[in-house]
């Protein structure tokens, strides 16, 4: 009952809307841009999904220098992060497993459970980013209930050019250099891209914050060969980075307000384990290589046939951050992980294979394949399998989940059908995982499907979308059983686990004239079996034992964004309004839920060679929190940045810079797993930059 009352107040509140506003004629919006989230090589316009898109080129080289920077200008996408150097997508209060990342045509993978690392994707090599917040698991199958973030890599040319980036961050004494080199010889386009980050500690207002250094190397190369019928896309990504874990000392000053009385989902109790005088310095080491290729077969008549092979190696360690506990049987580890030369540029010396705490190995092979099949002017058909083969060993000192294989294999059919002014998709698609370990093996298998309808008016576009879909547990949430150093909690996963099946509503309706476009989006989500990580009131060496336990749960929520070019020429106004409500079956409110955030950004585009921008952000008081997480009071922020457009001996040269937190505010934002520890968000930070075109 309580489901079906939320649908017709969501229904009704757009149809409300949908008669006030469609006096409205025209549009403004880049509506005929062509998306590569969704099949049948469909403008965003006229997509039955509703499809949100970022061109980074478009963006100041600050703002895209961090791709949580560029996602965050989205309603209705947040970042959980752990400081500067580690963040994740959160869509619509889903994230982590429940949301899918797209990177050189491939899905992600790169042990996306863990909480405590970034995305391992270089923005110097996105050239867009696409995002669906609605249903999309008929496409993109398990994993897909919170939605899809689809990053197309970085374009080719047909004449030879370099390029340089530098950025230099005020705040944390950040350097980020990035050369590329892009060309043509024939019917072959070539690529090559190198990027080198190095931030130390950032500071708050109050100072700087230890062991919050990231470092950062990228290396991106591609290599396309395009004939009549044929072509094929080889991309080679290699992204190594060292990323610093702040002490979990309960005792932290500085958030007095926000008692640790133990915390649920990703809150880590230390009680027992805060004494670090004696313990090294905790980082990370994450290698993610990958390897795709991309291959399209022209059959004629619009018949087409893409074939993705892709191979993946994540490598990820996690060293220091524990000393000599009892039942560790660790003796020696001070000896093994001497930090000489660890210093301020973090050197590794004295780290050698197999000196990790932490040492985990995930290769994953993966085959798409998709069949487009136009069948007239009014129907078309698409058809496609995905594969997934991974493998999971451990070569460290302990084991957080055991050595283990896992075998997916997923097929669909979409069919578009012409209607009168709109189009309607219906999909279907059967799925199965395979887990097979020490521990035990488990076997998921789901059919599910989609229905969705965009009916297009005079002046705007109203789109209904139902899908029903379900998540596999991963490893983690099944086998877990040791301690996680980089979140200092000994994880305990579950083999009862069930499968998380979910029914998702997603109501848009985009109304634009001349100089202006509004959009309105309204989502339920509905959840059985919703997997979360509680704790418990036992310890382990010194360690508070999380358990992976379910149970349904549901989200609800829209988004309110309006744009306008305003009655000055050079002014454009972009104000967007957010707000996820999410609980458990029992009442409880589900964790890292954002709060009401309201975004206002003013684009001064004085010429064609300078622009400002104003961004000011607002988030209300999150009080509706899990039973063991923290309140977070709102706060403000004013963010400023600038681009001007020049030349130097006959090449473009774009220099740019911007001021995070001009007031140099100190706040905890709600999303931050450190508000918990008594760390506050960054403060100020002045970054400066130059492109150089050669």
């Amino acid at each position: 009952m309580k489901t079906k009352k939320i649908l017709i107040t969501l229904f009704m509140a757009l149809f409300i809307s949908h008669s006030s506003l469609s006096q409205v004629s025209s549009s403004q919006v880049e509506l005929d841009e062509i998306v590569l989230s969704v099949p049948f090589s469909q403008t965003i316009g006229k997509s039955v999904l509703k499809v949100q898109k970022i061109n980074l080129d478009n963006l100041n080289p600050v703002l895209r220098s961090y791709v949580s920077k560029s996602l965050s200008k989205l309603p209705g996408v947040n970042i959980i992060s752990n400081g500067p150097g580690i963040s994740k997508p959160l869509i619509r209060g889903l994230s982590g497993n429940r949301v899918i990342l797209y990177s050189n045509g491939i899905r992600l993978e790169n042990m996306q459970w863990g909480d405590e690392h970034g995305l391992g994707v270089s923005p110097s090599a996105i050239k867009s980013i696409e995002v669906i917040k609605g249903p999309a698991y008929v496409i993109y199958g398990s994993d897909a209930m919170g939605g899809v973030l689809y990053m197309e890599p970085e374009g080719y040319s047909d004449d030879f050019s370099t390029d340089y980036l530098g950025i230099y961050n005020s705040n944390y004494n950040g350097i980020t250099n990035s050369i590329g080199a892009r060309g043509s010889s024939g019917e072959f386009n070539y690529l090559l891209r190198g990027t080198l980050t190095d931030n130390q500690n950032y500071s708050t207002p109050d100072g700087e914050i230890e062991n919050t250094w990231f470092k950062e190397n990228d290396i991106q190369a591609g290599l396309q060969y395009e004939a009549e019928k044929y072509k094929s896309d080889l991309r080679f990504s290699l992204n190594y980075s060292e990323i610093g874990i702040p002490h979990m000392d309960e005792e932290h000053g500085g958030h007095d307000e926000h008692e640790e009385e133990g915390h649920d989902d990703d809150e880590h109790e230390e009680e027992g384990h805060d004494d670090h005088e004696d313990e090294e310095e905790s980082y990370q080491e994450l290698t993610h290589t990958t390897l795709s290729w991309k291959n399209t077969f022209d059959f004629g008549n619009n018949h087409s046939l893409d074939v993705v092979l892709g191979r993946q190696v994540n490598d990820r360690k996690e060293f220091g951050g524990h000393g000599e506990e009892e039942g560790h049987e660790e003796e020696g580890h001070d000896d093994d992980h001497e930090e000489e030369g660890h210093d301020d540029d973090h050197e590794e010396e004295g780290h050698e294979e197999g000196e990790a705490e932490l040492d985990m190995n995930q290769v994953t092979n993966t085959l798409d394949i998709k069949l487009s099949m136009p069948q007239s002017e009014n129907l078309n058909i698409v058809m496609g399998a995905n594969i997934l083969s991974q493998n999971i060993e451990n070569f460290g000192h302990e084991e957080l989940i055991p050595d283990s294989d896992m075998n997916d294999f997923g097929i669909y059919g979409l069919g578009q059908v012409s209607i009168k002014n709109g189009q309607a998709l219906i999909g279907v698609r059967y799925d199965s995982r395979s887990i097979n370990s020490d521990m035990g093996s488990a076997d998921f298998s789901n059919f599910n499907g989609s229905i969705g309808i965009r009916k297009d008016y005079e002046n705007s576009t109203l789109r209904f979308n139902l899908a029903s879909g379900y998540r596999a547990p991963n490893l983690v949430e099944l086998f877990a059983d040791g301690v996680h150093h980089a979140t200092n909690r000994y994880e305990i996963g579950s083999t009862n686990l069930n499968a998380e099946k979910s029914f998702q509503t997603d109501l848009s309706l985009d109304v634009n004239n001349d100089d202006s476009n509004l959009s309105f989006d309204l989502f339920y989500n509905d959840i059985s079996d919703y997997i979360y990580l509680t704790p418990s009131s036992m310890m382990i060496d010194g360690y508070r034992v999380y358990n992976y336990v379910q149970q349904n749960a549901y989200l609800w929520g829209g988004e309110i964004n309006y744009s306008k070019q305003t009655g000055i020429k050079w002014l454009v106004s972009n104000t967007s309004l957010e707000y996820t409500f999410a609980e458990s079956e029992d009442g409880e409110a589900l964790p890292f839920i954002p709060p009401l955030t309201f975004n206002q950004t003013f684009n001064l585009n004085f010429s064609s060679d300078y622009s400002l921008e104003i961004n000011f952000i607002a988030k209300s008081k999150q009080s509706r929190v899990s039973m063991f997480e923290e309140e977070t009071d709102g706060y403000s922020l004013l963010n400023l940045s600038g681009n001007w457009m020049t030349s130097l001996l006959g090449n473009d040269l774009n220099v740019f810079w911007s001021i995070d937190n001009v007031f140099d505010k100190e706040y905890y934002d709600h999303l931050s797993r450190l508000k918990r520890i008594g760390i506050p968000e960054m403060g100020r930070n002045i970054s400066v930059g130059l492109k150089y075109n050669f």
